[in-house]
């Protein structure tokens, strides 16, 4: 679990992709974006713990370290994270690494660092998500779940490291989840290294004290409208319907590739659905990961194509990549999904996508 949580973050943060999509075009006039609709509870589901019990005001009062850290030191201005999804109060002039889908802000002295990083996850909240957090929240066993009172109004599930690893490598010291205005959940976590079990306890404070000066920022998503959009990415245009639970969140290309990333919002912890796909000359693996499930025909920018179904611990896929050409590009889309229908709504979307 330790060392999970910390590539989570490091990889995530460390990647080339998620860089911010182009502005698009429609060919038609855009309405207002409306709300995306709100989420609906699943039928059926598995019982749920009570809402982890809140910090008290006197454990977050005060100053707090964690080895050469000290919440004494930190800035009086926040730092925006995810494009200023939302904002924290932390340590001066972090180093900022990431993009607008997952970012962390780091500060080393010496061999020691920490940094508090966050996750866009493109899920929303319902009437269960303090359960649902709370239950995610111990990580197997290995962390304590707390609610964390935030600024504005928001609060913070979160789970507290109960170990210290066996390593002085990075770890997450707390690592949780709130909800927006909106109901969006994003993902939120302290890590820090050189942990002993003789610092943990003082860590844990000075990590709840970090997450309770969350704030939620003022940049919201732009969902789809069902109105007909443009976006030109490289040397190719591709034209769509985006459905108003359909987001584009990044796209990226050079001469010898076009590649965008749809995102669906549902309902957290499960409803998430991811789509990547475009025109490759040189399109190497799109697999998704897991078992096969299956198969399907269909069509991908005009080319007949083979969607290979996989299924995986708590999600499934499909990837395809064409055996013709169109010009010199190979058509190439995989997808993750926390559910068939997830799968099922990426690949309509996918195939209802125009390359001009």
């Amino acid at each position: 679990m330790f060392r999970s949580l910390g590539v989570l973050f490091l990889v995530a943060c460390n990647s080339g992709g998620g860089q911010p999509p182009t502005q698009s075009t429609s060919a038609t006039p855009e309405p207002a974006t409306p709300e995306p609709p709100p989420p609906t509870p699943v039928a059926g589901a598995p019982s749920l713990p009570a809402p982890a019990p809140a910090v008290s005001a006197s454990e977050l009062a005060g100053d707090h370290t964690c080895g050469a850290f000290s919440s004494k030191d930190f800035a009086t201005t926040d730092v925006p994270l995810l494009g200023d999804r939302f904002r924290v109060r932390f340590l001066p002039s972090p180093k900022i690494e990431g993009t607008t889908e997952s970012v962390r802000a780091v500060v080393a002295k010496g061999s020691a660092s920490v940094f508090v990083g966050a996750r866009e996850l493109y899920m929303q909240g319902d009437a269960t998500f303090a359960g649902q957090a709370t239950k995610r929240a111990a990580f197997d066993g290995d962390y304590d779940p707390v609610t964390i009172p935030a600024r504005d109004g928001v609060a913070v599930v979160a789970g507290l490291l109960k170990a210290a690893p066996a390593n002085p490598e990075l770890v997450a010291v707390a690592h949780g989840w709130f909800l927006t205005k909106t109901k969006d959940v994003l993902d939120v976590a302290v890590f820090a290294s050189n942990i002993t079990s003789a610092n943990l306890a003082a860590c844990r404070l000075f990590a709840q004290k970090v997450l309770s000066t969350v704030a939620v920022g003022p940049r919201t998503l732009a969902y789809g409208t069902g109105a007909s959009v443009e976006t030109k990415v490289s040397y190719a245009t591709f034209q769509y319907v985006l459905p108003v639970d359909w987001i584009l969140s990044s796209n990226q290309g050079i001469h010898d590739f076009a590649r965008m990333t749809f995102r669906r919002r549902g309902v957290y912890p499960d409803g998430f659905v991811e789509l990547q796909l475009g025109l490759d000359s040189h399109p190497g693996s799109w697999s998704s990961p897991g078992d096969p499930d299956g198969t399907r025909n269909g069509t991908l920018f005009g080319l007949d194509v083979t969607w290979t179904q996989t299924k995986a611990v708590g999600m499934v896929g499909a990837w395809t990549v064409s055996k013709d050409v169109r010009k010199r590009d190979h058509a190439v889309a995989s997808i993750l999904s926390g559910s068939t229908t997830g799968r099922d709504a990426a690949i309509q979307l996918a195939q209802s996508i125009v390359a001009k």
